[in-house]
């Protein structure tokens, strides 16, 4: 009797050591799939982060690239502003005076003077001098023009160069401005890792040990029980054993009595009162 008590305390205790540890074993299965699902988040974000950090690279790299070419564009147009400025003293001597086809008229007509007019010495000296003047104011006015020509392509070029230089700088700006939303998405995916998913995966794989020691601790000490209640159990199986072999053997010479007390009363022989409540229970008389 005691045997069987302390059983039911113990298998009671075993089960309650089990139940509280499959709880657990339950919580830590639990956190640990919280804590999977935060690391595959946290290396999503790195992944984003990654893209973002290399999307940025790329485009400071090539802000880099447009500014040095814009800064030689505007080496460039500081020198043809030098070129056009160097120009202008030249130029400004001949502004409002005659034009070459006008000179070359007087020169024409002064020529013409002396192949047909009859000049004494010094007239025709003079005219002479004046056609070599002429001459002279040509040639520094075909220079002129030239140069106002050259001074006329400066500019041009200067309006083209100006248009590239603002192309290039509001490349720079754009690129500039990709560059930096991609960096603010890289340090937002790093900084929501670092503020609040880590945190948050690290607390899941804390909780994670606690319970799953939690479990094999219980689990542990339910193992204890074990031992005790097998041999309880067992001894009460032999127990048991003896008891249906002594059962046995007392079916064996009731059926026995009932064996002979029906042959008695086959016989005609006087039955005892106790072979005669035999065969009443079996149902014979």
């Amino acid at each position: 009797m005691e045997a069987t008590l302390e059983l039911v305390d113990l298998k009671n205790k075993f089960k309650l050591l089990r139940s509280r540890a499959y709880f657990y074993n339950d919580e830590a299965r639990k956190f640990q799939d919280l804590r999977n699902v935060l690391n595959r988040k946290i290396s999503n974000l790195l992944k984003e982060s990654k893209t973002e950090k290399r999307k940025r690279n790329d485009l400071n790299q090539k802000v880099l690239e447009l500014k040095k070419e814009r800064d030689a564009v505007r080496k460039q147009l500081d020198a043809l502003f030098q070129e056009l400025n160097g120009t202008s003293p030249n130029v400004k001597q001949f502004r409002g005076k005659n034009s070459a086809s006008q000179i070359k008229r007087q020169i024409h007509q002064a020529e013409w003077t002396l192949q047909t007019k009859n000049l004494s010495a010094s007239e025709e000296k003079t005219l002479m001098d004046r056609i070599d003047e002429l001459e002279a104011k040509l040639t520094k006015l075909k220079s002129a023009n030239k140069v106002l020509n050259n001074r006329k392509k400066l500019k041009t070029d200067i309006e083209l160069i100006k248009a590239q230089l603002k192309i290039l700088s509001d490349q720079v700006y754009k690129y500039s401005q990709e560059s930096q939303i991609h960096h603010n998405r890289m340090v937002e995916a790093l900084n929501l890792i670092d503020n609040e998913v880590r945190t948050k995966a690290d607390d899941a794989h804390q909780k994670f040990l606690e319970a799953k020691e939690k479990a094999d601790e219980l689990f542990s000490k339910s193992e204890i029980l074990l031992p005790r209640i097998n041999e309880i159990t067992e001894e009460l199986g032999e127990f048991q054993d003896m008891k249906n072999v002594k059962m046995e053997k007392v079916k064996e010479v009731v059926e026995n009595r009932v064996d002979k007390a029906v042959q008695k009363f086959k016989a005609g022989q006087r039955l005892t009162l106790e072979e005669f409540t035999l065969l009443v229970q079996r149902g014979m008389l």
